[in-house]
């Protein structure tokens, strides 16, 4: 199981996934134009795999002007 947390929706979810960050994204409602990951405490690219044990937290890309 892959622990994500969801920092703008303010949720948590155990999932069953193996794979790819960019995989993963778009099940959760989110891009890797939209989000960046921290993987066990660790900011990671789009290309990480993810596995059992593996704790995600989804912050959402802020911009503006």
């Amino acid at each position: 199981m892959v622990k994500v947390k969801l920092l703008r929706e303010k949720k948590e979810m155990d999932i069953q996934f193996i794979g790819k960050i960019k995989d993963l994204l778009p099940q959760l409602s989110y891009s890797i134009e939209t989000a960046v990951v921290i993987k066990n405490d660790v900011p990671v690219e789009e290309d990480e795999e993810v596995g059992d044990g593996d704790e995600l937290k989804i912050l959402p890309v802020v911009s503006g002007g």
